[in-house]
């Protein structure tokens, strides 16, 4: 990546995946003390034997061996894969690539290094100059480096480092809160809500999934492979709060209904905090003797995979800095935003407040004013003036339509708009659009989304659906492949016979189940879809439909509301065309 294709968006300082090892941490922000031992096995060993000269040897040696240290980012991390080669055979490109040591070979890959550095950076023992592209060592991260291993001084400057992220804060208090939780009943409640950057896998599918594996091999794998964004990084918190001595790792025994059926089972990714960390707790807090610290929210971290998350960094931190320290009400925050050049609805404001305190942040309401009761570091707003504000995206502008229409079903499924469009997001697709049909409403049925399954079967009374989600980026078009499959779905279901499909499928419906309809649900439809479905309806005698996520949702409303029934939704499914109901 050269100078001009790197922008503000290119870094994602803030959440943290995949970095656990403290030790490594120290090592990573020693290497900006000059002449530290781990700068000087850089300079002398490790980079002269691991970096070749086009990637870089000689000019990093010569950042390492300056006075005050200041490297470009993409020094530090590396290049990444070249053509030709695998993660595990691409060469080491990158200085914090050589601080790292892998499992089987000296260095670490682009991607490790790149969690480390925005570890460092995150938490302030790295300072950004965000238009130069550059690290260099803050002066806590200068007291880290230098305070002898396990000594009280480290343990203070590190305790200083966490609790200043608000994302450690808000486990903490969760823990403090409830107790005993979960990796998935943690990151259900970390991160913004509705958007993509922060899913979290429904506890009762894990457990479904656990009672369902035949082998403790099948159990593991599920466990350790099974997991949202958000529940990666309450993983990775949770590591740094165990060796810090904060928090015990604690099997739980949790139970939870899915469909008919009640199931139970143990997820060892569970945690509780120690008395040492209760009494970190009164920090957080700020309780008597025990100050609160100042948190640090970088720009980065308020948004991460939306398309415009550029506008939404920028709303979120206008907000930010206008509530610090003092209650002020929606509309104006709504009018402050709007001198700004950002019209915005007061349910978005509304639900950018409550995901501040989702990422860590002490939210304080009085009445019908809201405060962020923390003093903020680091935030910087990158656009400053009106003709400089990024544009907001068709997706956000969509969102802010159905925060004023749901007011019965749970905003969090909003991400199903950002997944509808996101074509890597499949899986998780189809786990929200099946929570959202049977744990905010009340379908039975699940997501089965497996080889020879359809992704979700819901029912309710006589009335079955088979759907089919499909993640795409551009809108689809249905194609007579995916209608031969869903035409195939649909006789298995009829024959229900296990010569046709052993996995038997159709099992997830009850007998009273007599009546069936299919549906395909994606972010857009374009092309000839009516076409098709008239086709699977011919060909199989039964009727379908289409809707996008946004009209999912607009149903799921009326529904909730009460304005519509079960029997009255199933025929809307009868239409083989695409269900709409008013939107902007």
């Amino acid at each position: 990546m050269n100078r001009k294709e790197m922008t503000v968006a290119d870094r994602t300082f803030g959440w943290i995946q995949e970095a656990y090892t403290l030790g490594n941490l120290k090592n990573v922000v020693s290497v900006f003390v000059p002449d530290s031992e781990i700068n000087r096995a850089l300079r002398l060993d490790k980079i002269p034997r691991l970096i070749s000269d086009k990637d870089g040897r000689e000019e990093f040696i010569r950042e390492l061996s300056s006075t005050e240290i200041v490297i470009p980012y993409i020094h530090l991390k590396g290049k990444g894969r070249p053509a030709g080669h695998t993660r595990s055979s691409a060469p080491c490109s990158g200085i914090i690539q050589a601080v790292l040591p892998g499992q089987r070979k000296e260095y670490q890959s682009d991607w490790p290094a790149d969690s480390f550095l925005r570890w460092a950076v995150s938490i302030g023992f790295l300072d950004y100059d965000r238009d130069k592209d550059v690290c260099f060592l803050s002066p806590l991260g200068f007291q880290y480096a230098q305070a002898s291993p396990e000594s009280e001084e480290e343990k203070e400057v590190l305790k200083t480092a966490l609790l200043s992220y608000p994302p450690v804060c808000r486990v903490l208090s969760l823990l403090g809160e409830e107790g005993h939780l979960t990796k998935f009943e943690i990151g259900a409640r970390l991160g913004f809500i509705g958007e993509a950057g922060f899913t979290s896998i429904p506890q009762p599918m894990i457990l479904q999934g656990l009672e369902e594996a035949r082998t403790r091999e099948e159990k593991a794998k599920l466990l350790q492979d099974t997991e949202g964004t958000s529940d990666k990084y309450v993983r990775t918190i949770c590591s740094w709060l165990i060796q810090m001595g904060w928090v015990n790792k604690v099997e739980k025994e949790v139970t939870a209904r899915v469909g008919s059926r009640t199931y139970t089972g143990i997820i060892p990714q569970s945690y509780q905090l120690t008395l040492k960390g209760r009494t970190i707790l009164k920090h957080v807090r700020g309780i008597s003797r025990f100050p609160k610290l100042p948190k640090r929210v970088m720009w980065d971290m308020l948004a991460t995979k939306a398309g415009d998350r550029d506008y939404l960094r920028s709303r979120r931190a206008r907000i930010l800095k206008y509530l610090e320290g003092t209650c002020r009400s929606v509309e104006k925050v709504k009018a402050y935003l709007n001198e700004s050049g950002m019209e915005e609805e007061a349910e978005t404001i509304l639900d950018d407040i409550r995901s501040f305190e989702h990422i860590g942040l002490n939210v304080k309401k009085s009445g019908d004013t809201y405060g962020i009761m923390d003093e903020i570091t680091g935030l910087e707003l990158p656009c400053t003036d009106k003709g400089s504000i990024p544009v907001k995206s068709e997706v956000s502008i969509c969102k802010d339509y159905l925060r004023t229409h749901l007011t019965h079903v749970d905003h969090k499924y909003l991400v199903l708009l950002d997944l509808g469009y996101d074509g890597n997001s499949d899986r998780d697709y189809e786990i929200q659009t099946a929570q959202l049909l049977t744990a905010e409403l009340d379908f039975q049925g699940a997501r089965l989304g497996d080889t020879r399954k359809p992704d979700v079967c819901v029912y309710y009374g006589k009335d079955g659906l088979i759907i089919d989600n499909k993640a795409y980026g551009k809108g689809y078009s249905l194609p007579i492949k995916q209608a031969d499959e869903m035409y195939r779905y649909i006789e298995e279901n009829k024959e229900r016979n296990e010569m046709l499909n052993p996995n038997k499928w159709w099992e997830i419906f009850e007998e009273s189940v007599t009546r069936y309809h299919f549906a395909f649900i994606s972010g857009a439809f374009t092309g000839g879809f009516k076409d098709r479905l008239n086709n699977i309806s011919m060909r199989s005698g039964i009727c379908g439909a289409v809707i996008n996520s946004m009209n999912l949702l607009l149903m799921a409303e009326e529904l909730k509301s009460g304005r519509l029934d079960y029997e009255e939704c199933f025929a809307l499914f009868d239409c083989n065309d695409e269900i709409t109901f008013d939107s902007p």
